[in-house]
């Protein structure tokens, strides 16, 4: 595999996991998202699967580690998110009493905006942790670079 190769395959990744946190921000904007688009473990979405997958190859770089904490915790939280927008107000007498379902849904999502934030700086993170990545691909030599595979 060529440098051009890696680089593109990295890049392919970024953006993969940049329309990933866009389904995000728009689930918690209130807007429906296909059911294809639900929150799936983190090995199983496109950047997961390059990742544990083609990206095997840069698992000897210096950099490539340091993807797999933030990559996780991002699918940790967006299955937070996921379960506080498509939770259902408690039934029962104390739950209909106490809480309205227009109460419900502020507190929903006033917790999934709190929860975006989250999201979005780890996510930052993960792209910081793949630019380090691909500045290490491309500061090495051909040479250097057919030694990983």
């Amino acid at each position: 595999m060529t440098k051009k190769e890696i680089i593109a395959q990295l890049r392919a990744a970024k953006t993969a996991h940049i329309q990933w946190r866009a389904y995000a921000q728009a689930l918690v904007s209130g807007f429906s998202i296909d059911q294809n688009l639900v929150p799936v473990i983190h090995t199983n979405c496109k950047f997961g699967q390059w990742y544990y997958g083609q990206g095997q190859i840069l698992a000897n770089l210096n950099n490539y580690s340091a993807i797999d904490k933030p990559h996780a915790m991002l699918h940790q939280v967006y299955m937070e998110i996921y379960k506080v927008m498509y939770s259902k107000p408690k039934k029962g007498i104390l739950g209909g009493m106490f809480n309205s379902k227009e109460k419900q849904r502020a507190k929903n999502e006033k917790k999934a905006q709190e929860l975006m934030q989250n999201l979005i700086s780890i996510s930052e993170e993960l792209l910081a942790a793949i630019n380090s990545l691909e500045q290490e691909v491309m500061s090495m030599s051909d040479e250097e670079l057919s030694t990983l595979y």
